[in-house]
C-alpha cells in the first residue's frame, strides 16, 4: 500500500524516534564508507576521519531545530572552518561546494522522499535541505575529513575529489533509496503533500524532489487542461468519439477507425509543417525576418478531424503551451528555434501518449526543460557554440520521436552541455573570487587590528603611544592579521611587542623592573622598526618618535609618572559614506587580468554577517537579479565566502563579475526582485503562462 494512504506518523516515543534515527544514521555512514572504499579510499584512519566526520554533523543537524536562529547555527557547519582562507583552501572550498549540488541533483526523488521522513521523524515541519541530517552538506564534511586526512598537494586532491564525486554520484540515489525504505518500514511516513521540503514555499526558489527543475506552478497544468475542457465543453459540435488505439476497447472496428484518424492527423500536421517551412525558407531568400507559421494557435476542430474529448483537450493544451514557450522573452532566440522544431513531434505525441501531459518526468518534457536549462543565461541574440549544438540535439530528438525511440540519449548529452558550461563558467571565475577572497581577507583583518587597537588605547596613559599606535602600529597589525590571522605566528610578535612599548614607558618602581627595560630596549627598538620597514614607513618618519620613545623610556626608568592618566578606549570612527544610515557605495575592484568586480555594499544598517546565513547555498545556481534599478542580468552563482556569506555572480556574456552580500541577495528573492532561472521547468511555466493568457480571451 502506497504512503500517501497512511498519514504522516512520527514515533510515540522519544525512545523509539532515537532508536529509528540511530537506525537510519547507521545505514548511512555504512553505506557512505562502503562507497567511499569503493573508490579507493582504503587507508583505516582516513576511513574513520571520514565516518566520524559525518556521524558528527548528522547528530549535530538532527539536533538542530526550526528557529532561524538554530538554523544559522547549524546549516553552516563549514562557516567556521575557515576565516582567512589560502589558495588550495579556497579551491577546495569552491570544488565541494559544487559538488553538493551535484549530489543533490543525483539524489533525486529519493532525496526528496528521505528528507520528507525525516521530516515526520524529527517532528520537523520547516526542515530545510541544508539541515538535513543525511543531506549532502553532511556527506560534503566528510570529504573535507578526507581531504584533510589523505595529504598530498592541491592536484592530487582535486583528483581525488573528482574520483569520489563519480562514485557517490553514481550510487547516493541507492543510497537515499535505502533508507527511505527503513524509515518506511518503521511506520515513518513522509511529510504532507502541501510542505516542501526544500524548506521554501517560492517556486521559484523551489527544487524539484526529482532533480529535475520545479514548475513554476505545480497545478498550472492541470488547471490548464480543465480551462481547456470546459472551452471544448462549449464549443464543440457533436462528432463521433474515437478510443485511444491502446484503450483496449475490445471494439477491432473502432480501433482501426482510430489509427486511421491519427494516421491522417499526422499526415494533416506534417503538411501544415511543410508549409511553415516553406514560408521561412521564403522569408529567408528575401533577406527578412522569419514567419514561422503560429502552429500554437492551432487548434483541435482546425484539423478537421474527429477527436475524442481527451485527445483534444492534450492537443490543444499542448499548442497553448507551445504558444506560451515560443513566445517567452526569457528563452534565448537560438533555444526557442531548437525548441520550435519539436512542436509537431510533441502534438502527434499528445494524441497517442496520455502521459506526456500527466507525468512531470515524462523525458519529452524534461528534454525542453533541459535544453532551455542549457541556455539559460546566454543573450537573446546568440551565436555561442552551445546554441549550435542543442539545435543538432533537436534535430536527432525529433527523428527520434518520430521513430518512437528514447531520448536518453539526448537528455545525457545535455546534462553533460549542463555540467560542462556551469564548470567553464565557474573556473572563468577563479580570478574574480580570489580578488573578492582578498579583498574580504583586508577588511577582516582591518576589524581584527580595530578590536586589538581599542583594547590596545585602553591600557596605556602615554598620548605619544597612542598617536603611534593608532597611525602606525594599527596599519602593522592589520598586515599581520591579512598574512595568518590572530593565531599566526606574525600578529603573536607584532603584539607582544605593542605590548612591552605599552609597558615600556611605565614607570618603573623596582630594581627588577628597571633591569628588564634596560635589556629589552634595544631588542624592542629593533623590532618596532621591523614592523614599520613592513609597512613602509620611511626612516625620516619614524625617527621623531624613536626619539621621543627614548625621552619616555628614560623617564620611566627614572621612576617618573607620567603626566596623563590612562585613556578610555576611542570609539573607531566608521567609513563617512556608511555614517548617518547613507546608503555605502559599490565598490569596483580588479582581478588580476583586469577584469572589473562590481563589490555591492552590505544593506543599509546592516553589518556583513560574521559567517553564511542560514539556508541554502545558492552556488551552482543561476539567477537573474537586480545589481540596479535598470539592470537585472542573469549569471551563475560561482561561490559563497564562508566568512561573510557574500555571493560572486559571474557570466562571460557580461564582462565583469558582482560580489553581493547574501543578505541583499535573500531579500530580492523574497521580494520577487530576483530568481533561479535554472530551478525553473520551462514546460510547466509555460502552461502557467498559457492559462492566464486562456483566461483573458
Amino acid at each position: 500500500m502506497s504512503d500517501q494512504s497512511h498519514p504522516p506518523q512520527a514515533p510515540e516515543t522519544g525512545e523509539d524516534r532515537c532508536a529509528i534515527l540511530c537506525a537510519s544514521k547507521e545505514l548511512f555512514q555504512r553505506r557512505l564508507s562502503d562507497i567511499i572504499r569503493q573508490c579507493g579510499i582504503r587507508v583505516p584512519a582516513v576511513l574513520a576521519a571520514f565516518d566520524q566526520e559525518v556521524g558528527a554533523a548528522h547528530d549535530e543537524l538532527a539536533n538542530a531545530s526550526d528557529s532561524d536562529e538554530d538554523a544559522d547555527q547549524r546549516t553552516n557547519l563549514t562557516a567556521s572552518r575557515l576565516t582567512l582562507m589560502g589558495d588550495d583552501d579556497l579551491e577546495l572550498d569552491i570544488r565541494i561546494n559544487a559538488l553538493i549540488t551535484r549530489l543533490r541533483e543525483a539524489g533525486g526523488r529519493n532525496l526528496w522522499r528521505c528528507q520528507s521522513r525525516y521530516m515526520t521523524l524529527l517532528c520537523r515541519p520547516a526542515m530545510s535541505e541544508t539541515t538535513h541530517p543525511a543531506g549532502p552538506e553532511a556527506i560534503c564534511l566528510g570529504l573535507w575529513a578526507i581531504c584533510r586526512h589523505a595529504g598530498g598537494g592541491l592536484e592530487p586532491t582535486l583528483a581525488l575529489l573528482d574520483r569520489l564525486e563519480q562514485g557517490l554520484c553514481q550510487q547516493i540515489s541507492g543510497l537515499y533509496g535505502e533508507i527511505d525504505g527503513l524509515l518506511a518500514g518503521h511506520g515513518i511516513g513522509p511529510a504532507p503533500t502541501g510542505q516542501n521540503p526544500s524548506g521554501s514555499t517560492d517556486p521559484r526558489t523551489g527544487r524539484a524532489p526529482s532533480g529535475d527543475t520545479l514548475p513554476a506552478d505545480a497545478n498550472a497544468l492541470s488547471a490548464l487542461q480543465q480551462a481547456v475542457s470546459q472551452q471544448l465543453d462549449a464549443d464543440r459540435s457533436t462528432v463521433p468519439q474515437l478510443a485511444h488505439p491502446t484503450a483496449g476497447s475490445g471494439n477491432p472496428t473502432l480501433e482501426a477507425a482510430a489509427l486511421i484518424m491519427l494516421k491522417h492527423l499526422s499526415e494533416r500536421l506534417t503538411a501544415l509543417e511543410n508549409r511553415s517551412l516553406s514560408a521561412s525558407l521564403d522569408d529567408a531568400r528575401a533577406a527578412s525576418p522569419p514567419s514561422c507559421m503560429p502552429l500554437g494557435t492551432l487548434r483541435a476542430k482546425d484539423l478537421d478531424l474527429p477527436l475524442g474529448k481527451h485527445e483534444a483537450v492534450a492537443f490543444d493544451t499542448l499548442a497553448l503551451i507551445f504558444e506560451a514557450l515560443l513566445d517567452s522573452a526569457d528563452l534565448p532566440d537560438a533555444i526557442k528555434e531548437a525548441i520550435g522544431r519539436l512542436q509537431i513531434p510533441l502534438l502527434k505525441l499528445s494524441i497517442i501518449d496520455p502521459s506526456l501531459l500527466a507525468n512531470a518526468q515524462h523525458p519529452a518534457r524534461s528534454l525542453i526543460n533541459r535544453m532551455a536549462r542549457a541556455g539559460v543565461g546566454l543573450p537573446q541574440e546568440s551565436n555561442h557554440p552551445l546554441c549550435q549544438r542543442i539545435r543538432q540535439l533537436a534535430v536527432s530528438a525529433r527523428r527520434t520521436l518520430e521513430q518512437d525511440g528514447s531520448l536518453d540519449p539526448q537528455l545525457t548529452e545535455l546534462d553533460l552541455l549542463i555540467r560542462q558550461r556551469d564548470q567553464a563558467v565557474r573556473e572563468a571565475a577563479g580570478t574574480q573570487v580570489q580578488t573578492v577572497l582578498e579583498h574580504e581577507n583586508r577588511q577582516y583583518a582591518r576589524l581584527l587590528a580595530d578590536h586589538w587597537l581599542r583594547l590596545s588605547l585602553a591600557r596605556t596613559g602615554s598620548p605619544e603611544i597612542a598617536s603611534f599606535l593608532e597611525q602606525y602600529w594599527w596599519r602593522v597589525m592589520i598586515a599581520a592579521a591579512a598574512e595568518g590571522g590572530i593565531q599566526g605566528r606574525r600578529w603573536q610578535e607584532d603584539s607582544h611587542t605593542a605590548d612591552e612599548l605599552i609597558w615600556s614607558v611605565l614607570p618603573k618602581q623596582t630594581a627588577e623592573e628597571r633591569k628588564r627595560l634596560a635589556g629589552l630596549a634595544s631588542s624592542l627598538l629593533g623590532r618596532i622598526s621591523a614592523g614599520l620597514d613592513a609597512i613602509g614607513v620611511p626612516v625620516s618618519e619614524r625617527t621623531p618618535f624613536l626619539d621621543t620613545l627614548f625621552d619616555l623610556q628614560t623617564s620611566a626608568l627614572r621612576n617618573q609618572a607620567l603626566t596623563a592618566p590612562p585613556q578610555a578606549a576611542p570609539a573607531l570612527e566608521r567609513p563617512p559614506d556608511a555614517q548617518a544610515g547613507k546608503p555605502m557605495a559599490e565598490t569596483l575592484l580588479r582581478d588580476r587580468h583586469g577584469q572589473a568586480i562590481r563589490y555591492l555594499p552590505d544593506p543599509v544598517g546592516g553589518q556583513a554577517p560574521p559567517r553564511a546565513p542560514a539556508g541554502r547555498s545558492p552556488v551552482g545556481d543561476w539567477l537573474r537579479f537586480m545589481v540596479s534599478p535598470q539592470e537585472s542580468p542573469c549569471g551563475l552563482c560561482c561561490w559563497q565566502s564562508p566568512a561573510s556569506g557574500r555571493v560572486l555572480l559571474f557570466n562571460p556574456e557580461w564582462g565583469f563579475a558582482v560580489a553581493m552580500p547574501r543578505a541583499t541577495l535573500d531579500q530580492q528573492l523574497r521580494s520577487g526582485q530576483a530568481w533561479i532561472v535554472s530551478r525553473i521547468a520551462v514546460f510547466d511555466a509555460a502552461a502557467e503562462r498559457a492559462l492566464k493568457l486562456l483566461k483573458r480571451r
